[in-house]
Formats: C-alpha cells, structure tokens, sequence
C-alpha cells in the first residue's frame, strides 16, 4: 500500500513538472530589454518617484487587461502540450471523451491559473520597471511626468485611453478580417497564375 501510494507521488510529481514545462513552452516570449537612454548612476529618489509614476498609470490594469486576452489562447496551447504528452494524454483524452464540453473548460482552468500565476509577477515586475523608468527619466522629469497624470486632463487620459485602445482594438481586428479575406483571395489567384505553369513546364518523373 505505501509502495503504491509512494508510486502515486512520484507520478503526480512528474506530471507537474511536466505541466511546469508546458507551461512555459505556452507562455509568451519575454520582450527583449528595453535599451535605457542613460547609464549614469540614479538616487533612490529617482527609484520612488517612477515607482509613484507606475503607480500612477495603474500598470496593474495594463497587465490585468493584456493578459487576460492572452489567457485563452495559453490555455488551448498548454492542452494542446498536454495531450500529445504520454503522461497527461490519457486524462485529456478521457476527459474530452466523456464530454466534449470538457476540452473548453481544461482550456478554460489552464487560463484561469495562467492569470493567477502572472498576477503573482506584478510586484517584481513594477520594481523592475521602477528601476528602468529611473535609469530613462531625470528626478525632474519624472515628477514633471506624474503632475501632468495627476492633473485634471493627466487622469482622464489615465481613463479614457483604455477605452479608446479597446475601441481601436475591435476596429483594429475588423480591418484584419478585410485584409486577411482579400489577401488570401489575392495569394491563391497569385498561386494559380505563378505555380500551376511551372509544374507543367516540369519534365514528367
């Protein structure tokens, strides 16, 4: 019975890992370091007034909002991993069989810990990007910078370009949907014209 319960543990545990990889295998990739404009060598009180910035500009939303977008199509990436995985395929599979509805909620879970899991990042994240706001921006600068988002046109900006991004977001994907029909309209006729007559100008095998 221990052997056994010991066997459970140690499959579980390789299962885990495995998820861990897939999991990061499914993540976005990092953006590359944003080269900074100064290497000169800044005060704490640089540090703190671009940590009130980044307080100000609610980059907690920012994240929240980009990574709940992402959260779907990590989710459908991650069991897409997971079952093609010896050690995970079996559940997926038995799970999917049994309902097919079940393949959206997996997704839906793989999103759900996703977020929660990045959510966890922000602190560190905003120290770092504490850290490059200092290094980018002078003192007076960066005060300058959260009086202007402080003020009465600074925080309805802080409000309405969210709005506006999202806006221009569903306009952006509507101008896509065109351009992907008439490119893919267009290709195919330019596949047609440019590949037919080169296999016919090819020598029979």
């Amino acid at each position: 019975m221990a052997e056994d319960q010991g066997g459970e543990r140690e499959g579980r545990g390789m299962i885990a890992l495995f998820l861990a990889g897939a999991m990061l295998q499914a993540a976005p990739p990092a953006s590359p370091p944003i080269a900074s404009s100064s290497v000169q060598p800044f005060s704490q009180a640089r540090v703190k007034a671009a940590a009130r910035l980044i307080d100000l500009l609610q980059i907690d939303r920012t994240l929240d909002a980009m990574f709940v977008q992402l959260a779907p199509s990590f989710g459908q990436s991650v069991l897409g991993i997971l079952a093609t995985n010896s050690q995970t395929k079996a559940v997926i599979d038995k799970l999917v069989t049994e309902a097919p509805e079940n393949r959206d909620r997996m997704v839906a879970i793989l999103g759900q810990e996703f977020v929660t899991s990045v959510k966890r990042q922000y602190p560190s994240f905003k120290r770092q990007m504490a850290q490059e706001y200092a290094t980018a921006f002078t003192l007076d600068e960066l005060t300058a910078i959260s009086a202007f988002y402080s003020s009465g046109p600074g925080a309805k900006a802080l409000t309405l370009i969210p709005q506006l991004q999202a806006k221009m977001s569903v306009a952006g994907q509507a101008i896509g949907r065109v351009a992907g029909e008439e490119a893919g309209r267009r290709a195919f006729e330019r596949i047609e014209e440019e590949m037919l007559p080169e296999m016919k100008k090819r020598p029979a095998a």
